[in-house]
């Protein structure tokens, strides 16, 4: 058994402090470079099996010395059978080095902007106001016809640039890229909550509770009160039987509540739905291009979520050889999400500098792992819809377990709810 997708963080260096980067949040991490003969060895493991090899992490990989090389190995060593791509904030990709990694034999390239110029892109994506990556992506964009190459544009939506979304996808396609691919922000600290431009609250709840017209959460007191009313006058005033009737009318479609997360988003709704008018933009401008485009939800859906990872069935290897299973579970990290903030803490299944990778991802413990999330909606709980995950549930700290008893809880990805992406 082999990955068909394998993701290499080539470098876990950067040269920028982009504002919502995981890196913020690292402690005395241990940064350097991948080590050119583990890349080997697994490249020479997948020969014939490995159809998708993925060349970026944690780190801009173009921080490299060799990244031109780590392209060439794999189509030397995989032909045309791999697909090989990589992800990039286009500081270094000047038009002499797109020519180098484009005659490598590298199929896609993904530059990170998050804005249309160069101003509101810098306040984002700190330190990059010292080169010039609009320029450098119009190189490139020039430069991959030649070589029938894919280019693309990776962006995160965020309250402070979602507005320029479309304009965004218009400049995309009036320079010849193929794709765009927005995210919303995943917040790793406080000061990127109020950047998030999405609920993850299932969209049904909230439709649920608008249509009830109570607060849930005082329904719920006046129902507790009825109780014991009943109990002791056997006397009730409705209340109860309402709740219990709105809990299982939200039931039978097969969803819970918060209603917390619920009023939040309700108290929210203009917002959403000028995030959900712009990004209807942006789309049909790209459909209008012909520009491809991958675009978020606003609402989560916990009955319809999946693993991209498991879906493509693909793995990620660190820089120093640890095998995790996704970008979210490849070092541990604060999370602020649903009212409250948890641990997510490093999932590896082993390192590639001590055993093989075909053994690794055939090890009971990872193949298990996998095959969970492979329903993902009927085996893992979604914390944004059940009343506990605003109050302090023993579950939210870390994702050491889910309540379902799953060991490693996948119940507040983002990435498993169309709310955030990655490209591999």
């Amino acid at each position: 058994m082999f990955p068909e997708t394998v993701q290499f963080e080539v470098a876990n260096t950067c040269n920028l402090s982009c504002i919502m980067c995981i890196r913020r949040t690292w402690k005395a991490q241990d940064f350097g470079y991948m080590d050119f003969d583990l890349y080997r060895r697994v490249i020479d493991e997948g020969a014939g099996r490995l159809k998708r090899v993925v060349l970026y992490g944690f780190g801009e990989p173009f921080t490299h010395p060799r990244f031109t090389e780590f392209v060439r190995y794999a189509r030397s060593a995989l032909g045309d059978y791999a697909y090989i791509l990589t992800v990039t904030n286009g500081t270094l990709l000047d038009s002499r080095m797109a020519s180098e990694v484009f005659e490598a034999g590298i199929d896609e390239v993904a530059f990170s902007v998050d804005a249309p110029d160069i101003e509101p892109l810098s306040t984002i994506r700190v330190g990059s106001e010292s080169y010039d990556v609009l320029r450098n992506l119009r190189a490139a964009s020039e430069l991959k016809r030649e070589y029938g190459a894919r280019l693309g544009i990776s962006t995160v939506l965020m309250r402070s640039n979602y507005r320029m979304l479309p304009r965004l996808v218009e400049q995309a396609a009036e320079a010849g890229l193929d794709y765009l691919v927005a995210s919303h922000v995943v917040p790793y600290h406080p000061a990127i909550v109020g950047e998030a431009v999405y609920t993850t609250a299932s969209a049904e709840t909230v439709r649920f509770y608008k249509q009830a017209g109570r607060k849930l959460g005082v329904l719920a007191r006046e129902a507790l009160y009825d109780a014991f009313l009943s109990h002791y006058t056997w006397q009730e005033r409705g209340s109860r039987q309402l709740y219990l009737s709105l809990l299982e009318g939200i039931a039978r479609i097969g969803y819970t509540l918060n209603y917390e997360l619920v009023e939040d988003a309700l108290s929210r709704e203009q917002l959403l739905r000028d995030v959900e008018d712009t990004i209807a933009a942006a789309r049909d401008i790209a459909t209008a291009h012909g520009l491809e485009v991958k675009l978020p939800s606003v609402y989560a859906d916990a009955r319809n979520r999946e693993c991209p990872y498991v879906k493509q069935n693909a793995t990620m290897i660190l820089r120093d050889g640890k095998v995790v299973p996704c970008m979210d579970l490849a070092y541990e990290h604060p999370l602020y999400t649903n009212m409250h903030a948890k641990i997510v803490k490093q999932v590896s299944f082993g390192n590639v500098s001590e055993k093989p990778l075909s053994e690794i991802w055939s090890s009971e413990k990872y193949a298990s792992f996998r095959a969970l999330r492979s329903s993902l909606t009927s085996t893992t709980p979604w914390c944004a819809d059940c009343s506990f995950s605003t109050r302090k549930c023993w579950y939210i700290e870390t994702n050491d377990y889910d309540c379902y008893g799953n060991e490693v809880g996948c119940s507040e990805c983002l990435y498993s709810a169309n709310l955030a992406h990655c490209i591999i």
